[in-house]
């Protein structure tokens, strides 16, 4: 929108794409985030945090393919505000949650943000050249945020505007659109958006010298109260809203009161289950030391259900022992069954959210089960719980960076042919080889982001029958790409199959490919 600042639109949408990579979008949007959290204070409240992350990630689902991991921020704010920048960040003022009267207002807000990222606004604003100017830009208005000097957010949003203020009609009304399809494929009510407005509309008129007007005058609010309205007419959601979003907002909100009331960006622990009675809790003799040592001993002996049955009576006696879920999570865990175990630690963290330990492992489970944004929420959570010279902290902060960018965006096999093209720099493509092949190359591009860690990876040949026939660092070729060279010979068969490359670091394989070699 952004509804009061921050996210002016800059460029012709129908000029053509720009050289602005989405990894530079990730950068941008990485070190816009660490100015921010470092010069403003960011709500990190485990019941606060996990809403509006949730709230965004049923609008983010349902516009899978991401290029991003969206992550979604409550700043402590008292004005009507919400603005996205490059690379999936969103920022909602706290009073935006506040003042939000129903779940679809609050949806219509986060579509729209969504949408600017989503459609690269940022991204076609400008030229690769002129990154640097947008990011000291975004370091200016961290700064007038943090001073709440309005002669430096204003003086930040003219430099911003002059880029290209005649396009901001286009961005905005695009982004409207786009948001307002979303919402209705998440279940929420597109109009949400406009009663938001006519509360923006309230606020100037209450406080007409708090709020800058030139904010207000492009695109008028009025207008696109009219166009959204509309456009609302002719949608309807698909589906209900999640019905427990929408029974938690007022919990939420009341939360959130009383962080800002109490000064505080967090508190300790989640409300507890009232379905969960003292007397549930203490009539049933239960000896949690016990229960831990003996699902061990069980799980040691290969009985993992008799040790999970065993903890799974321990938690329904009504105790609320973290590490009873934990210990659940643990062990589902290690037998590969992520999901499962993602919702044990869940079950953790709503009893005990200080540790950065479950933090971690429900992101390596979310992560693994293929919920990559909700595994990077977790992450954010276990790095704030732990001192930033461990080696959990440098642990997350890998996971992170691994879910954020992407270390091999492309990768191919070739022939080792003389004739080198920019697609696969070692020769030839090939999909498929025969036996009489003398040598399989495989080829790889590395990601913007990871270019200064090529020499990390190490390649593994594995053959059809599962032995690895050979293994060493990969080879820097040309430009940002890495290669590496199968030779067949006397020692090494070109044996009939499907044979596989895997791509490693020091901690995990970061690609792996398969290939064919018929007779």
């Amino acid at each position: 929108m952004a509804l009061v600042a921050f996210t002016a639109c800059f460029a012709n949408p129908f000029r053509g794409i720009t050289g602005i990579s989405e990894d530079d979008e990730r950068e941008i949007g990485m070190e816009f985030d660490q100015e921010l959290r470092g010069n403003v204070e960011v709500i990190s409240d485990p019941v606060v945090t996990a809403f509006i992350n949730d709230l965004g990630q049923s609008i983010v689902r349902e516009i899978e393919p991401q290029p991003f991991i969206y992550r979604f921020r409550v700043i402590k704010n008292p004005s009507l505000n919400a603005f996205a920048v490059p690379g999936g960040y969103i920022y909602f003022h706290s009073e935006t949650l506040l003042v939000a009267g129903d779940i679809h207002e609050l949806a219509g807000v986060m579509g729209h943000e969504i949408a600017h990222a989503k459609a690269h606004h940022y991204a076609r604003m400008t030229e690769k050249t002129q990154i640097p100017s947008l990011l000291t830009s975004l370091a200016g208005i961290g700064a007038a945020v943090a001073t709440g000097e309005p002669g430096i957010a204003v003086a930040t949003q003219a430099a911003n505007v002059a880029v290209g203020l005649k396009f901001s009609r286009e961005f905005e009304a695009e982004s409207d659109q786009l948001g307002a399809i979303w919402l209705t494929r998440a279940g929420y009510d597109p109009s949400g958006i406009t009663r938001f407005f006519e509360r923006i509309l309230e606020e100037r008129d209450r406080y007409p010298n708090d709020i800058p007007p030139y904010l207000f005058s492009h695109p008028e609010v009025e207008e696109r109260i009219a166009t959204v309205t509309a456009q609302a007419e002719e949608l309807t959601p698909v589906r209900e809203p999640d019905l427990d979003l929408v029974a938690a907002l007022p919990a939420v909100q009341e939360r959130l009161r009383l962080l800002i009331e109490t000064r505080r960006a967090s508190l300790p622990h989640f409300p507890q289950n009232d379905e969960v009675t003292t007397e549930a809790a203490t009539d049933i003799d239960v000896d949690i030391d016990a229960v831990l040592t003996e699902a061990g001993e069980l799980s040691e002996a290969g009985h993992l259900d008799a040790a999970l049955l065993k903890l799974a009576r321990a938690e329904a006696s009504g105790k609320r022992d973290p590490r009873v879920t934990f210990a659940t999570g643990e062990l589902l865990f290690d037998a590969g069954r992520y999901r499962e175990a993602a919702d044990a630690y869940l079950r953790t963290v709503a009893v005990d959210s200080s540790h950065a330990q479950v933090y971690y492992k429900l992101g390596l489970s979310q992560a693994r089960s293929g919920e990559r944004h909700h595994a990077v929420y977790a992450l954010e959570h276990a790095s704030l719980r732990v001192g930033p010279q461990t080696d959990l902290y440098h642990d997350i902060a890998w996971e992170i960076e691994k879910l954020t960018f992407v270390i091999v965006p492309e990768s191919g096999f070739a022939d080792g042919s003389v004739g080198v093209t920019s697609a696969a720099p070692p020769g030839r493509p090939r999909s498929e080889f025969t036996t009489a092949a003398p040598r399989i190359v495989w080829w790889a591009r590395i990601g913007d982001h990871f270019s200064d860690r090529r020499d990390d990876i190490s390649i593994r040949w594995i053959a059809p029958d599962g032995r690895i026939v050979r293994e060493g660092p990969a080879e820097s070729g040309t430009g940002p790409y890495v290669t590496a060279t199968l030779e067949f010979s006397s020692d090494i068969e070109s044996t009939p199959g499907r044979w596989v490359l895997e791509a490693r670091t020091r901690r995990d394989v970061v690609s792996r490919a398969t290939v064919e070699i018929q007779r």
